[in-house]
């Protein structure tokens, strides 16, 4: 009854959020739309801080479990790497609180906010770095620094995410996400070259 209790909560919190904002949205607000005493929320989070970040984490977690989801489906490490673009567009839209983060400015940003933010960009780092990683214990992959691709592909997405996901739709994201792997995979030359040379 408690964990309903507080899903309840939560679920309610996350629309609020995502449609007023954390500093429009009221405590108050929250309990009479989920048709609970305000009491019960402050017992169950102590104030609107811990229920907004609670919310936060939630999303992140939700995206992390649909990408790790979705690349343990493939066999192949390209396939994988769609897979977790693709993923991660089609959840990031669903996550509306965590895109609000990237729409405010970084002095509106709770300070927990911005670690839930961190933390979500460095698991998807990892995730990316598992998957070339194995592309190149495979020979399907060239990188001379794993760690660094998978950070510059990770911020690189990042980069995209606000543009793509509020003024596109998503059969356009798609056709942007098939480009820039086919990119990613091939290059832009049609000779094999070193960028540093």
């Amino acid at each position: 009854m408690k964990q309903e209790k507080a899903k309840l909560i939560l679920d309610t919190a996350k629309k609020m959020f995502g449609r007023y904002g954390p500093q429009k949205t009221t405590l108050d607000e929250i309990a009479r739309v989920a048709r609970v005493a305000k009491a019960t929320i402050y017992n169950y989070f102590g104030s609107k801080e811990r229920v907004y970040l609670e919310v936060l984490r939630r999303e992140a977690n939700e995206i992390v479990e649909k990408i790790s989801s979705s690349v343990d489906q493939k066999v192949l490490p390209g396939d994988k790497l769609i897979a977790f673009a693709r993923t991660k567009f089609r959840y990031m839209r669903k996550a509306i609180n965590i895109l609000n983060l990237d729409r405010e400015g970084i002095e509106k940003i709770l300070p927990g906010a911005e670690s839930i933010r961190s933390e979500l960009f460095e698991r998807e780092v990892n995730i990316i770095r598992s998957i070339l990683e194995e592309g190149v214990e495979k020979d399907i992959f060239r990188l001379n620094n794993v760690p660094l691709a998978a950070r510059a592909i990770g911020h690189g997405l990042r980069g995209f995410k606000i543009n793509w996901l509020v003024q596109e739709g998503e059969e356009q994201i798609e056709h942007y996400l098939d480009e820039l792997m086919n990119i990613a995979f091939y290059g832009l030359t049609s000779e094999k070259r070193c960028v540093n040379a």
